[in-house]
């Protein structure tokens, strides 16, 4: 029994990656090869992604999500989250906001909640200044888990990304919950590829490792 158990975890894992993982993407230069988070002994302050126009208002989506997983979004944000099947052991609510403002980072509630599997977030670069064109390399991008909702931008965990160019958009795994940042920089540094990071293994895309 146990056998077959591992093995049906194991095939739905695949099939989910195989599901979930964007086509024509490149792995973001500025990001750590780890797609579970790249934990830092201290925070640091990150330059976040700006998108090209302001939020009016905070902008929040909830919906239960249960053991068969979900979708929800955020239009109007450019964010849509999905919970692969068996993430969740017990049906959850889970509410998604976009602060007001530039900012491109989300408060995913209920806070500290993980995920057996790692759930999938992409953010539309159109409407940041990511785009093609625009100001800011996508290809430079990470993401920030800041975990105080009244300190956006200082985080204490870098994930993975996965930009696909000509869809103009990003996807990052997340396995828990509280806030998440798009940045394309750290505070007083050139670039994002001034933060050391480690490589590890598990990610969207063999990342290069700056250092």
């Amino acid at each position: 029994m146990r056998l077959t158990l591992v093995t049906a975890f194991v095939t739905l894992t695949g099939a989910v990656s195989c599901a979930t993982e964007p086509t024509a993407t490149t792995p973001s230069n500025g990001t750590p090869a780890s797609s579970t988070g790249a934990r830092r002994d201290g925070a640091i302050t990150v330059v976040p992604l700006l998108r090209t126009a302001p939020l009016a208002t905070s902008q929040t989506v909830s919906a239960q999500i249960g053991t068969l997983g979900g979708r929800l979004s955020l239009p109007g944000a450019g964010l849509t989250v999905v919970i692969p099947p068996l993430a969740l052991v017990t049906p959850v609510t889970i509410t998604i906001t976009a602060p007001a403002g530039s900012d491109v980072a989300y408060e995913f509630s209920p806070h500290g909640l993980s995920f057996v599997a790692p759930i999938v977030a992409t953010q539309d670069l159109s409407v940041t200044q990511a785009r093609a064109g625009g100001l800011i390399d996508p290809l430079s991008l990470f993401v920030g888990y800041y975990p105080d909702s009244s300190s956006i931008t200082t985080v204490t965990e870098l994930l993975n990304l996965q930009v696909n160019l000509s869809a103009q958009t990003s996807t990052a795994l997340l396995r828990h919950f509280s806030g998440y940042m798009w940045s394309s920089g750290r505070e007083g540094s050139d670039s994002a590829s001034a933060i050391r990071r480690p490589v590890g293994r598990g990610s969207l895309g063999a990342s290069t490792d700056n250092r």
